[in-house]
């Protein structure tokens, strides 16, 4: 006598029918709109029960994007003002240049501030230490440009106000 952990029966000889198989659902009816130009006693009653999916209008998956587009000019405007006043403090408080965050901060924000680099002098506290209006102003160009771009997505996405 062996003791063969595995049984010499096929794979396929075992029933699978341990599960009742459940019944099939009915096909999920969408509840129709009645259309604006007929009143819901003038439909004719076809007999057909026809499924029919929802159509959005045009402008409506456009005013989406427009939409979501504008939420990410809002995200990407305040993380834009959330690294440039870090560069501000650290600037004001004399973070060490070496250490990595602080390098890392410095080197992405003097792409930023590049085009207002030679607006004002940077008066310099001490050694590390400097009080940036170069970054102030870049901060508020920085906040007007896309609070003016928001406003013209906005603008597109809205209808026109009527004149009554």
């Amino acid at each position: 006598m062996s003791n063969d952990p595995y049984s010499p029966d096929p794979i396929n000889s075992q029933t699978t029918d341990v599960i009742r198989p459940l019944p099939d659902l009915p096909p999920k009816r969408i509840p129709e709109t009645p259309n604006v130009n007929q009143s819901p006693a003038s439909t004719p009653d076809t007999g057909k029960e026809e499924e029919a999916l929802p159509q959005e209008a045009p402008g409506q998956t456009l005013a989406f994007v427009l939409g979501k587009f504008n939420d990410f000019l809002q995200w990407f405007a305040i993380t834009l003002e959330i690294v440039l006043l870090l560069r501000f403090i650290f600037m004001l408080i004399g973070a060490d240049p070496s250490n990595i965050f602080a390098s890392f901060v410095y080197a992405l924000t003097s792409v930023l501030l590049f085009p207002f680099s030679t607006i004002v002098r940077n008066p310099s506290l001490h050694t590390n230490q400097a009080f940036e209006f170069t970054t102030l102003i870049g901060m508020a160009i920085y906040a007007l440009f896309f609070w003016l771009l928001s406003k013209l997505v906005r603008i597109t996405i809205t209808p026109p106000k009527s004149s009554e």
